[in-house]
């Protein structure tokens, strides 16, 4: 293989970061601009756009977040614990993928989720990864088929569901968003009092955010009991890439099985509107999450996580954690 060398470095503009990740066949929304406003509105992100001798080029969004008033910086690829990486029109091969991949980890405290949907992530050689995992559905399997692969459970849970008078359909005003901001509350306290430690507990504005610049890309879903929101997930469609990356209920209605009925109708929606991946999202460590998703027929699929910290990040982290026991 003839050596490749990267020709340029630049800032790709706002244009040229989007049109390439609506060309990329492995793009997700996290590798959006429109993911980056949302999730980090007021800090510095950007898109470098890397150009090689070989004609080959490749956009790396990275998302810059100042920390101890501006002491530290954090580099996420991509924030949020989503995907990060590169976006790419071109051909990649296994030089490439080495360079651009040096590329990222040279930035210092980054935390990079590798996209388990690009296939050339399989070239990726660098030490350090935390192995994770996420759970995916091939939708290209059709309904009858990704049915047959869910388990008795699961199916039985669907019929409660559909016998208990439970419905399930978009968000159609805030006043339904902030309802589902609620049921979050109320699973973040759950959570807290089984000692399950959520990653980060978003606020309303974040919501208020995505409500106010959603397009169609942007979907959240509820589970209803008559007039009464009992659960709901949030999920982004991008290429061929539907996800649920955010979801509470209701712990009194869980014997009802709205869960159950949401991620099927949700996972038929995306099927019939042509999305060939339905993604779980990694789970966070959580073994019941896991199980619930295994039982869909969602498939394990490594997504690890590097996180790099300089000696002073390190020592910053320590002390925040002395402070808090």
């Amino acid at each position: 293989m003839a050596n490749i060398r990267i020709q340029n470095i630049t800032e790709a503009s706002r244009e040229k970061w989007l049109s390439t990740a609506k060309a990329c066949p492995y793009a997700t929304y996290f590798h959006t601009p429109y993911w980056y406003d949302i999730i980090a509105p007021n800090q510095n992100h950007t898109a470098l756009e890397i150009t090689f001798d070989d004609g080959a080029s490749a956009i790396i969004p990275i998302a810059k977040i100042k920390r101890a008033g501006g002491l530290l910086v954090d580099n996420f690829s991509s924030p949020g614990g989503t995907y990060g990486g590169w976006v790419s029109t071109s051909p990649l091969n296994e030089e490439h993928v080495k360079i651009l991949a040096n590329l990222l980890v040279s930035k210092k405290n980054l935390t990079f989720r590798i996209n388990p949907f690009d296939n050339s992530a399989a070239w990726l050689k660098v030490d350090g990864f935390t192995q994770d995992y996420t759970y995916a559905l091939d939708l290209t399997l059709g309904e009858n088929e990704l049915y047959s692969r869910s388990n008795r459970g699961h199916k039985e849970k669907l019929r409660k569901a559909v016998r208990n008078g439970i419905s399930v359909r978009q968000a159609q005003s805030w006043q339904e968003c902030e309802q589902y901001y609620a049921l979050y509350l109320e699973s973040v306290d759950r959570w807290v009092s089984r000692e399950l430690k959520p990653r980060a507990v978003y606020p309303l504005e974040f919501f208020r955010r995505l409500y106010d610049g959603k397009t169609e890309r942007e979907i959240l879903w509820l589970a209803l009991k008559g007039e009464e929101v009992i659960a709901g997930m949030l999920c982004f469609y991008w290429n061929k890439h539907a996800v649920g990356w955010h979801a509470s209920a209701s712990a009194r209605h869980f014997v009802h099985g709205p869960n159950n009925l949401l991620y099927w109708e949700i996972i038929i929606d995306a099927a019939r509107r042509g999305f060939e991946i339905f993604d779980c999202n990694p789970s966070g460590g959580y073994g019941g999450v896991e199980s619930f998703k295994e039982h869909l027929g969602a498939v394990k699929t490594p997504a690890p996580v590097l996180y790099t910290k300089t000696p002073l990040r390190l020592l910053i982290t320590r002390l925040r954690g002395c402070f808090k026991t």
